[in-house]
C-alpha cells in the first residue's frame, strides 16, 4: 500500500505537552489519525515551528527557552536559553529555532536552517546560530513583537510586526530597517507576511484592508478590503501562504477563513474586489480560530480552535470539512504547525 505522509500537525496546549496528530494519504484516500504522541517540554510550550525539511521542531517556552526536537527520534536535540521573558515569536532559517526567557510567541527558521530568529515580550528580536547556540544579533523595539519571519529566499532580511506599530523590514547585514507603509496611520494593528517566494509583502489591518507591497521597493502594487455580507469590514488576524501554488488564506475577526489566489490579487491591482476561492467556517458553533495554515502540499487547510483543543481540516479545492480532531478536554490550543515533509 502506497503511503504518502501529508503532514504532522503539532498542537501546543496550555500545559507542558505538544500533541502530535498524523495525516496520511493511503493511495487516493486521506486518513486522519488521532493523537500520535506527545512531546514533554517540561515548561509551558507557547509556539512551535518546523524547519524546511520537517526534521526539526523548534518550540518556544514561557521561561524564555527554545527547545529543538529531532522529530524523527522524538528526542531533544538542543536547548537555547537567551531571553529573560517568555518567547513570543520564533522564525528559523528552515533548520533551527531561537529562544527567549520572555514569553515566546513566534519563531522562524532561515532557509539554510543554520539561523533562527526569535522574539520575546522583552521587546527584543534575536538572531541565533543554531549549532553553537550563540546570539549573533539583537534588535530592541519600543513594543512587544507579534511576529517575526525570515524572507523565504533571502536570509539577510527579516519581517518584524511590533504591537501597535507599522511592520518593519530588517536587513541583518547592516542592521538597517525600513518601516512599511500602512493604509491608515491611526490604525496600527497591522499583521504582515511574505508571500511564498518573498517577492511581495502582504499586510492587513483592523479595518480589513489588505495591502500588497513589493518587497524590494515597498511600492504598493495591489490592495483590497475584506468585507462581511453586510459590507461591514472585519479585522485581519493573520495571513498565511501555502508552500506550493499561489494560494493564501486570511483569518479574520468574523470567524471566517477566506482563501484567495495571489495571482488574481495582483491582476486586480489597487482597490480591487477579488472574490475568495473558499470561505471556511464552523456554522454550528461559530468557532473563532487561533491559528490557521495549509498542509504541506497545499491541498488541505488546518485550523485550530481558540475555544478548545480541536483541529478542523478542510479540503481546499471544494471547501468541505473532512475531519475534526479533538484533544484533551479543558486544554486550550495555542499554536499549530504542519510538517513540510511529504
Amino acid at each position: 500500500m502506497n503511503l504518502e505522509l501529508l503532514g504532522m500537525s503539532v498542537v501546543i496546549t496550555f500545559v507542558q505537552l505538544l500533541t502530535i496528530n498524523t495525516v496520511v494519504k493511503v493511495e487516493n484516500e486521506v486518513v486522519f489519525g488521532e493523537a500520535d504522541g506527545t512531546l514533554d517540554c517540561i515548561s509551558m510550550a507557547l509556539t512551535c515551528t518546523f524547519n524546511r525539511w520537517g526534521t526539526l521542531l523548534a518550540v518556544g517556552c514561557n521561561d524564555g527557552r527554545i527547545v529543538i526536537w529531532d522529530f524523527l527520534t522524538r528526542g531533544i536535540a538542543k536547548i537555547i536559553s537567551a531571553h529573560i521573558h517568555p518567547v513570543c515569536s520564533l522564525c528559523i532559517r528552515k533548520q533551527h529555532r531561537s529562544l527567549d526567557f520572555f514569553l515566546i510567541s513566534f519563531a522562524s527558521w532561515s532557509r539554510d536552517g543554520h539561523k533562527l530568529v526569535s522574539a520575546s515580550t522583552d521587546n527584543i528580536v534575536s538572531l541565533w546560530d543554531v549549532l553553537t547556540g550563540d546570539c549573533d544579533q539583537r534588535f530592541r523595539f519600543p513594543s512587544p513583537i507579534l511576529k517575526v519571519q525570515f524572507h523565504p529566499r533571502d536570509q539577510n532580511r527579516v519581517l518584524v510586526c511590533p504591537m501597535k506599530s507599522a511592520p518593519v523590514l530588517l536587513t541583518l547585514s547592516d542592521s538597517k530597517h525600513v518601516v512599511l507603509p500602512v493604509d491608515d496611520d491611526s490604525d496600527l494593528n497591522v499583521v504582515a507576511s511574505f508571500d511564498r517566494r518573498g517577492e511581495y509583502i502582504y499586510t492587513g489591518n483592523a479595518k480589513g484592508k489588505i495591502l500588497v507591497l513589493k518587497t524590494d521597493s515597498q511600492d504598493l502594487v495591489a490592495s483590497f478590503r475584506v468585507t462581511t455580507g453586510t459590507s461591514n469590514t472585519t479585522a485581519i488576524k493573520s495571513i498565511e501562504f501555502a508552500r506550493k501554488g499561489s494560494c493564501f488564506l486570511i483569518n479574520t475577526a468574523d470567524r471566517i477563513i477566506r482563501v484567495y489566489d495571489g495571482r488574481e490579487i495582483l491582476t486586480c491591482g489597487r482597490d480591487g474586489e477579488p472574490e475568495p476561492m473558499q470561505k471556511l467556517q464552523d456554522l454550528v458553533n461559530r468557532t473563532p480560530w487561533k491559528k490557521c495554515c495549509f498542509s504541506g502540499d497545499g491541498e488541505y487547510i488546518v485550523a485550530g480552535s481558540a475555544r478548545q483543543h480541536a483541529l478542523y481540516i478542510w479540503e481546499k479545492s471544494i471547501g468541505n470539512l473532512v475531519k475534526i480532531l479533538h484533544g484533551t478536554r479543558g486544554e486550550l490550543l495555542l499554536d499549530v504547525a504542519v510538517s513540510k515533509r511529504k
